[in-house]
């Protein structure tokens, strides 16, 4: 019955690999679309992230979301067998152990800003460098930031201001604590838990 079954086996194997129109480059595919597909899904968790809400007589914190988009990605620590500069999907131990990036960040706060009056939305866009401390980056490395926010005042209409930034990043990059300074009366920190999903 052992040999009976062994053999089912083997031929069944054979025959799917004799399959018309399965083929490696085809599996190769379908490895790559499951990859990026996962890889996207992962990056549509946000960041928990509190934003001031002030004027001139009150101030109270905004509880929102922030997503993480790098469209480009310079490491100074690539092996040199490969390139150094990744689009998108960068390698966690390539950013975090030493990088400079292009990078945007939509923001979705979870009620309007009583006090400042700003738009819900807000879109982030700017400079950032990793700089590895412990462990190539991944057991620790902190971050730098300029950015220019493009969230506008409902009362105004004024449009945007620059904010400068400092993280600071553990569990290989995958969790981080950013803070924000903004150049603006309106609210003048941010704060939030980074989570970033490879």
């Amino acid at each position: 019955m052992k040999n009976i079954f062994k053999s089912f086996l083997i031929i069944l194997v054979f025959l799917i690999l004799l399959k018309p129109g399965v083929s490696l480059s085809q599996s190769l595919y379908t490895n790559k679309f499951t990859e990026w597909t996962t890889w996207t899904l992962l990056q549509t968790i946000p960041s928990p992230t509190f934003y001031q809400d002030r004027n001139d007589n009150d101030s109270r914190l905004q509880f929102g979301f922030r997503w993480h988009i790098t469209p480009v990605n310079y490491s100074f620590n690539a092996n040199k067998l490969v390139p150094a500069t990744q689009f998108f999907k960068v390698n966690p131990v390539r950013r975090y152990g030493g990088s400079i990036e292009i990078f945007a960040q939509p923001e979705w706060a979870t009620g309007g800003f009583q006090y400042s009056d700003f738009n819900r939305f807000n879109l982030a866009t700017g400079l950032r460098g990793f700089i590895p401390a412990v462990e190539y980056g991944e057991y620790l490395s902190f971050s730098v930031a300029g950015k220019y926010n493009f969230r506008k005042n409902k009362q105004n209409g004024n449009t945007g201001y620059y904010s400068a930034e400092a993280g600071l990043y553990t569990l290989f990059g995958i969790l981080g604590l950013v803070a924000d300074y903004n150049f603006t009366s309106q609210s003048r920190y941010n704060i939030s838990i980074n989570l970033k999903y490879y």
